[in-house]
């Protein structure tokens, strides 16, 4: 887009023109009216701390103010080195949470799926997370995954865990 000398004018004035009200806006705060600025030197600085007092405690402190507060929960217990680590099981490692859906495999076994996160040629166990249903398929090569599906199972193994018009369904997928 050519712009003519005029027009580039106009936006040369235009930016600068923008560029000195921000600057005024910012150097004056957004206040319309001026307001005495004070000086480092005349700026006092006074703390003072009065210590609580039993007598003028409210709620816990008034009982005894060396325990902790300690509102609406449990004690909390004290570290004795016994906590439990969780660790991934066997099986943990080789597992994802994915999304579903089916598509019919022409003159295939009906025991083979598609996932790109597992390895090919391992077996795979799918898992509904809606109902618990599962089953086991063979993973073999797709040329490609619908947007939004992790996994594509044959239709017959499909509706051993749901029915077609669940997909994209909730799974979890394991080999």
């Amino acid at each position: 887009m050519n712009l003519s000398v005029y027009e580039r004018r106009r936006l040369a004035v235009l930016a600068v023109v923008s560029t000195i009200i921000i600057l005024l806006v910012v150097t004056l705060g957004g206040n319309s009216s001026p307001q005495e600025t004070a000086s480092p030197s005349s700026i006092a600085v006074t703390t003072t701390s009065t210590p609580l007092k039993n007598s003028d405690a409210v709620g816990p402190l008034a009982e005894d103010a060396s325990k902790p507060v300690n509102l609406d929960g449990p004690l909390s217990l004290q570290p004795n080195g016994q906590s439990r680590i969780a660790y991934p099981g066997p099986g943990e490692m080789k597992r994802v949470n994915a999304r579903a859906s089916y598509r019919t495999f022409p003159s295939y076994n009906s025991t083979i799926c598609y996932s790109a996160a597992a390895p090919l040629g391992a077996e795979l166990t799918v898992i509904n997370l809606n109902n618990g249903k599962s089953v086991k398929c063979d993973n073999v090569f797709a040329i490609l995954l619908p947007a939004g599906v992790d996994i594509v199972l044959h239709s017959p193994l499909f509706l051993l865990i749901a029915n077609l018009v669940d997909a994209p369904l909730p799974v979890t997928v394991s080999w």
